[in-house]
């Protein structure tokens, strides 16, 4: 039978020991606050990460991990007849060029399948999860990436966000673009559109922002129930949890999940985020 391995990014946002027990590789993008970096997810935590966030007066930025740092990991890998990387949407960060560009070396002896998932956080993290998981059950290559395939297809992300000046900074604003300089007391809720953040909305309530992200959830799934649904914040653990009661008062559920939005993808949305990554049933 042949063997596949499953690689991610650290903005997936797994569980270290969820990433273990499948046996998911996880490369880690790089934060740096001035002239110190980190590794997320082994030099930094999420929560130290948000901690210096509030009180650094230098602004973080971020970098995809290099070519050969991808190369590195496939090369530990080759003992498989396939490799399945699966990361953040290439609209979003050059991870997926890096990891195509290492992908394509002449010093790899393995295949490896680079997956754009065209979303974020825990929608490529649960992509991720359900191709380790197949691959543990003895599921090929074609199987795998059709099931992804139809995850991709599926897979929606609706978030409310305090500012949108992380994003403005960070250059991954969008189509958001059009909603800076009018929301004064408006909350941004942003969803990604083929793989770019756009738009939703503007609501002037938080109360109005769940309601917001409920109905596009109800607009997605047109009545099937879901196939997950990660419930992500950053340092707005209130809001997250009112979230997750209204989304499993309304919605039948198969996989949930509920925590932190990883370091890197914090730097460019910013403290007070609430949101989901959800995929209705096919």
């Amino acid at each position: 039978m042949a063997t596949i391995k499953i690689v991610t990014d650290s903005t997936a946002g797994l569980d270290p020991k969820l990433a273990q027990d499948l046996q998911i590789e996880v490369v880690p993008l790089v934060l740096r606050f001035g002239s110190d970096a980190f590794r997320e997810g082994i030099e930094i935590t999420s929560a130290e990460f948000y901690h210096r966030l509030q009180i650094d007066p230098e602004h973080p930025t971020t970098s995809q991990p290099s070519p050969g740092e991808f190369l590195e990991v496939y090369k530990n890998l080759e003992e498989a007849d396939t490799i399945i990387s699966v990361h953040i949407s290439g609209a979003l960060s050059g991870t997926c060029e890096s990891a195509t560009l290492a992908a394509d070396s002449q010093e790899l002896n393995t295949e490896v399948v680079v997956v754009d998932s065209r979303v974020a956080a825990f929608g490529h993290g649960h992509m991720a999860v359900v191709a380790a998981q197949m691959a543990q059950e003895g599921a090929t290559k074609d199987e795998i990436l059709d099931r992804l395939n139809s995850l991709i297809a599926r897979s929606k992300i609706a978030s409310a966000v305090a500012t949108l000046e992380y994003l403005k900074k960070g250059g991954r604003i969008g189509g958001a673009q059009a909603l800076l300089g009018s929301l004064l007391s408006f909350k941004p809720v942003l969803h990604v559109q083929d793989g770019v953040i756009e738009p939703l909305g503007r609501p002037r309530s938080t109360k109005k922002a769940v309601a917001m992200i409920l109905d596009y959830i109800a607009e997605h799934t047109a009545g099937k129930d879901l196939e997950y649904v990660g419930i992500v914040h950053t340092e707005n653990e209130s809001g997250a949890n009112h979230l997750k009661e209204q989304i499993l008062a309304q919605h039948k559920v198969d996989n949930w999940y509920l925590g932190q939005l990883s370091a890197v993808v914090g730097v460019h949305v910013g403290p007070g985020v609430f949101g989901a990554c959800f995929a209705a049933k096919p």
